[in-house]
């Protein structure tokens, strides 16, 4: 029978009260000692363990780069690195592999403990699965560009002709989107005419009149011709205090058709 003093009982519970109690933390929770050769795990809770699908007596021993794989940045690792090496805590959101080859994304926060006792420093790190919040991060930028792309949809109708109608309301990012889609659109395809047709829009505000104010000068620089259709008496009147359009020489017309019939005069003059 092992026997025990007091105080070693003490530190005994203690230490299977403080190891139950990390065992129920909701997140992955290890323990590296950098005074050994290649800083290797020497404790692992449960969360670990249901994280990785490893158990502790696989790894217990081993650096934790066995969690890496080939979608690994090679910039996130750098980064514990040399906070490692430092003694700086660090948070990353790295690509790490369970034992199964699944991949999943890991928030891992790695701080440095030094226990007076033992006079030395552990790494203690911290690893939560957000897996399901980067797919989500990735489905809203992925969405986002399908909106802006929408926005401003640039439709090819014949040779050297694009139309780009303009519907709803534009603000100032909606005006940018508009000038890098078109400066792209018509760089790649060179075209001769873009038409912008205005039947869609209700409220012809500053930024639409600013707006065909900048493209026009924008397709001026391409070798591009711009022509407004949609063009009602609203728009003609509401544009005197924001751009003097009469400088610009627009060709505008009634409707799209009517420019297009205008575009073919022209090609056949």
């Amino acid at each position: 029978m092992e026997y025990h003093s007091l105080d070693e009982l003490a530190v005994l519970q203690q230490n299977d009260f403080i190891r139950a109690a990390v065992d129920r933390v909701g997140a992955g929770v290890v323990i590296a000692d950098p005074q050994q050769e290649d800083t290797p795990l020497i404790y692992v809770n449960k969360g670990f363990e249901e994280l990785t699908g490893y158990e502790s007596e696989e790894v217990l021993g081993r650096n934790c780069r066995f969690l890496q794989g080939p979608n690994t940045e090679e910039e996130d690792l750098e980064k514990i690195r040399e906070a490692m090496k430092t003694k700086e805590t660090v948070k990353v959101e790295l690509c790490n592999y369970r034992k199964d080859g699944s991949e999943f994304w890991n928030e891992l926060q790695i701080y440095t403990v030094f226990i007076d006792k033992l006079d030395q420093d552990f790494f203690v790190g911290v690893q939560q699965d957000v897996t399901k919040r980067k797919e989500a991060e990735r489905l809203v930028g992925h969405y986002s560009s399908e909106v802006k792309r929408l926005s401003t949809p640039i439709v090819p109708v014949k040779d050297g002709v694009s139309i780009l109608p303009l519907v709803g309301n534009v603000d100032d990012e909606r005006l940018q989107q508009m000038l890098d889609a078109v400066s792209f659109h018509v760089q790649e395809e060179k075209e001769d005419y873009l038409i912008l047709d205005l039947s869609g829009v209700e409220v012809f505000n500053e930024q639409i009149h600013i707006g065909i104010y900048q493209l026009n000068q924008l397709l001026d620089l391409m070798g591009t011709t711009l022509v407004l259709s949609g063009v009602t008496p609203k728009f003609a009147i509401g544009s005197t205090p924001y751009a003097n359009f009469s400088e610009l020489s627009l060709r505008s017309c009634v409707s799209v058709k009517q420019a297009l019939q205008m575009i073919e005069q022209d090609s056949q003059a």
